[in-house]
């Protein structure tokens, strides 16, 4: 006698549980979940409805991102996460799917059978550090930042994919630095644009070296929605430090860095950082973690699983 799917697989049980009706938008969900997804999502009895439900939509929508991006399709839309399906009853998401794979809703169905039982082996794994102070509102999927040397005027791009751990998200604060000498007016000179997914409304200067900008999006952002902005800062040379770094105060899962050197003065040595404490950078020291510079002037590497409150990029010197 044969076993199913639900009979091996508790999460898939569960998955499918939920998926029933409006998915994760159903008024009853705090009712639903079962004790695996309880287990898996460190769902308490204390919880209330909202967070109960926040824990759920934040655990399924990160593991959802690991998966193929068919089988993350399939997963969102099942579970009425996916922002174009959201709301609607499972008949009409599965139509929906169909429509979008181009194949009939009996395929789509079966596409969805095969992401539970890929979430299911996830949900089984242990879960990744979370970090231990979050600030409340989004945290970065991911972040790719681009910083020109080779131009007269030096830029940087930085572009993140943001996941929202609350509804109705509709603005982000975004911190920016760059040290400057003692008793220089805050920020001189540094302008920033958005170049795309929202546009900025207030720039909230902080301290000489710190200044806030406030980033309207297009429309709010659901629980568990994605969304992607790029910025462009526009820093003067005269007030650049020989480093880039980025130093997470939020969740920040990847990082990637791409800095384009002038070729014709390239720097005599480039090192990696990679999660070290502010002082170390404000020594220069060394941290023996060579990297070579192309022969176009660039140098990327990249980062995964930050740590909050520690940097992560490169420091250079012109130097021997």
């Amino acid at each position: 006698m044969g076993t199913t799917d639900e009979e091996n697989l508790p999460f898939v049980r569960e998955l499918n549980e939920l998926r029933r009706g409006r998915g994760l938008d159903a008024a009853d969900l705090h009712q639903r979940i079962g004790p695996c997804l309880r287990a898996a999502c460190a769902i308490t009895e204390a919880d209330q409805p909202a967070a109960a439900r926040q824990k759920l939509v934040l655990r399924l929508t990160e593991l959802c991102a690991r998966l193929p991006p068919d089988l993350k399709l399939a997963a969102l839309t099942a579970l009425g996460l996916h922002e174009e399906a959201a709301g609607e009853f499972l008949d009409r998401r599965i139509s929906w799917l169909a429509s979008v794979l181009d194949r009939d809703p009996r395929t789509a169905r079966r596409r969805i059978d095969l992401a539970f039982r890929r979430l299911d082996e996830l949900l089984g794994a242990p879960a990744l550090r979370g970090d231990l102070h979050p600030l409340a509102g989004w945290y970065v999927e991911s972040m790719k930042a681009i910083l020109h040397l080779d131009r007269d005027q030096p830029e940087l791009r930085e572009e993140r994919r943001i996941v929202a751990e609350a509804d109705e998200l509709d603005e982000l604060v975004l911190p920016f630095s760059a040290p400057v000498a003692p008793g220089t007016d805050p920020l001189p000179g540094i302008t920033a644009d958005a170049l795309f997914g929202g546009e900025i409304v207030e720039v909230r200067p902080v301290s000489a070296s710190h200044a806030q900008f406030v980033l309207r999006l297009p429309s709010p952002l659901r629980l568990g929605q994605r969304h992607e902005y790029g910025i462009r800062f526009t820093p003067p040379r005269a007030q650049l430090r020989p480093y880039y770094v980025m130093t997470p105060l939020r969740r920040c899962e990847a990082l990637s860095v791409r800095v384009r050197f002038d070729r014709a003065a390239p720097p005599a040595r480039v090192w990696r950082l990679n999660g070290v404490p502010g002082r170390v950078i404000d020594d220069g020291a060394d941290s023996g973690e060579a990297l070579t510079v192309n022969r176009v002037g660039e140098v990327a590497l990249e980062f995964h699983d930050l740590h909050q409150g520690l940097s992560y990029g490169l420091q250079w010197s012109f130097g021997d």
